[in-house]
């Protein structure tokens, strides 16, 4: 369901069903798809391809062949392993909040036709630990000859209030991210050179340049957005976003909730483990 509230500043409500024992369950598959390409599979897959086709033979310093096989089994085991976040609160779990990023990022570009650019997890050292700054960022083709700057937002809750207490959060997160431009140059910076060699660099650069010159980025999307375990998603749950639209400034909304139809700890820990797996 999408609403379209006065301003431009537009909200879905989207409704998913989960069933994590079954390994085959169409979302539990996509989660652990988009996981596996935010950490850059296809991209340590085309790099150990090239490696492997420019070695001399045999290899100078490598006994036998180049296995690609052993590469990729390495890649799975480089995704967030759930068993490695010790005694964490289940709500401070980085396999539940970044699975629930993911899912979102990847909601959103389907319900409003974002794009899909290389995502900074794969530049993370620590694995366990979650990306500072934005939970997730994109650019999205707003007019014919414009683009706009998309940072998005992500509270996992199953709080049953509606709204939810962590949508306050977000309201006070989507009023800073268009008035604090030095995380937001920050931010920009890692991105482009995440995107090098891509499309998006060339984009990112220009908003970049923006930024610096004017102070700001004119169009610019805020997608704040709620992911909830076995509630189910309903458009109360963002009110208190569409009554702060004004601390938007120039910004416009393109909001969502989102349920996914299991608890979020067990669907972000079956998630994160089935990406792992070298099957």
């Amino acid at each position: 369901m999408l609403t379209e509230d006065p301003e431009g500043h537009r909200w879905a409500v989207v409704k998913e069903t989960c069933d994590v024992s079954n390994d085959n369950d169409a979302l539990l598959v996509h989660a652990v798809e988009i996981i596996r390409q935010a950490y850059g599979e296809d991209e340590i897959r085309r790099i150990a391809d090239e490696a492997a086709m420019s070695l001399p033979e045999p290899a100078e310093g490598l006994t036998g062949s180049f296995d690609t096989g052993a590469i990729m089994a390495a890649f799975r085991k480089s995704i967030p392993d759930p068993d490695r976040e010790g005694r964490k609160p289940a709500q401070l779990a980085n396999y539940r909040s970044e699975t629930a990023e993911l899912i979102a990022r990847a909601a959103l570009a389907k319900l409003y036709g974002f794009e899909v650019p290389p995502a900074l997890h794969a530049t993370k050292p620590n694995r366990v630990q979650p990306i500072l700054g934005f939970d997730g960022w994109t650019v999205a083709l707003t007019s014919p000859n414009g683009l706009s700057l998309v940072l998005i937002q992500v509270k996992g809750t199953d709080e049953p209030k509606r709204p939810p207490g962590e949508a306050a959060k977000l309201v006070t997160e989507c009023g800073k991210a268009v008035t604090d431009n030095a995380k937001l140059n920050d931010f920009l910076m890692a991105c482009v050179v995440r995107c090098q060699g891509t499309e998006y660099a060339a984009m990112l650069l220009a908003m970049v340049w923006e930024l610096e010159t004017t102070g700001m980025i004119a169009n610019t999307l805020l997608s704040p957005v709620i992911v909830r375990g076995e509630v189910e998603a309903d458009l109360d749950d963002l009110q208190s976003l569409r009554e702060a639209t004004i601390s938007y400034l120039h910004a416009k909304a393109r909001g969502m909730t989102l349920s996914l139809g299991a608890e979020l700890n067990a669907f972000g820990r079956a998630a994160m483990e089935r990406a792992r797996r070298n099957d």
